[in-house]
């Protein structure tokens, strides 16, 4: 994409006096807020040494083979059995994101838009932070579709009813009951509240908004859930569903770096803003395998790829997430 410079023409010349009211984004962020997301400190030291991925080994369950009765036989030994491991691995992720202002649209704007870029980048960063976890989700599921069956999927080729949740729960069995939020698209979102099968609850802040919920699950509402010709993925989560660990920008320039260029704007100068994080996405029972990646990080559009995503859970009812598709109108 061609370098895009904030110019005259893209803001507004006020009169004498006149300030600006930043218009704030109007994407969700509520899905960090849900309590789906945490962090594990131990990521950061494995990590020290460098690479491009955390390993994350770990064993896997003792089985269900029925206990033996004993005897008094010395010569009968029990068969002994033994436990496996399993891996996980985990994609590290540096981004960065930038953007110039020339001195003279501050002049004439009578705003400084350098302070409103740094006053927004904690929301900016939280909303491209989103895009990508929504992807990496999309690219499980690509996998899954393609290796496991579809397990994780209930595709209804219909508007959302209140039975699709359950039973999208269910595909979990006896695990059905431990989800805590489900992810919506609006559209999906009014029919439910159509059908009357939301209510509102006050959350634990004295004077604060109401949150909807579904049958005690917490009820997210986001347009930036996929959709594609028509099909809408709804996607339920268990507590603490996806790990996410921001870690320290260890470049020259750290987190934030300016860069002034005073002969750009024919001389009037130019100040450009480099934004940077650093960061570790995982989602709990996958392995990272970094099969079909360009360069060093993964994109967006890479992390939506089942070429790169392997499940290593033992079981469905391990995994932390599932996916609801309903057509909606």
């Amino acid at each position: 994409m061609a370098d895009a410079w904030t110019r005259i023409s893209d803001s507004i010349v006020p009169s004498v006096y006149a300030q600006y009211s930043f218009e704030e984004h109007v994407q969700s962020l509520e899905i960090f807020q849900a309590g789906i997301l945490y962090s594990d400190p131990s990521i950061s030291s494995k990590l020290s040494m460098g690479g491009r991925s955390v390993d994350m080994p770990g064993w896997k369950d003792l089985g269900n083979d029925p206990s033996e009765p004993v005897n008094d036989d010395p010569t009968d030994s029990i068969e002994m059995k033994k436990i496996g491991t399993r891996r996980e691995v985990a994609a590290r992720n540096i981004r960065a994101q930038a953007w110039g202002v020339p001195d003279l649209t501050s002049i004439l704007a009578g705003d400084d838009p350098l302070k409103v870029i740094i006053r927004h980048q904690t929301p900016y960063w939280q909303r491209a932070n989103k895009l990508t976890l929504i992807k990496m989700l999309q690219g499980v599921l690509a996998d899954n579709i393609a290796n496991d069956s579809s397990d994780m999927v209930r595709d209804t080729n219909a508007s959302i009813v209140d039975t699709d949740i359950i039973e999208t729960a269910y595909l979990m069995g006896d695990r059905a009951d431990s989800f805590k939020a489900i992810w919506v698209h609006s559209k999906q979102m009014k029919a439910l509240k159509l059908a009357d099968l939301i209510d509102y609850l006050p959350s634990s802040q004295q004077g604060g908004m109401m949150i909807p919920y579904y049958m005690g699950l917490r009820v997210i509402v986001d347009d930036d859930i996929p959709v594609s010709t028509g099909e809408y993925t709804a996607f339920l989560f268990k507590d603490r569903a996806i790990m996410w660990n921001e870690l320290p920008v260890n470049t020259e320039g750290g987190p934030l770096e300016f860069d002034r260029k005073p002969r750009q704007g024919h001389g009037g100068g130019v100040t450009e803003i480099v934004s940077r994080r650093h960061f570790v996405p995982h989602i709990p029972g996958t392995r990272w395998l970094d099969g079909s990646t360009a360069g060093e990080f993964a994109t967006d559009a890479e992390f939506a790829l089942a070429a790169n995503w392997d499940r290593t859970a033992t079981s469905l009812k391990n995994m932390t997430f599932l996916a609801l598709k309903t057509t909606e109108a």
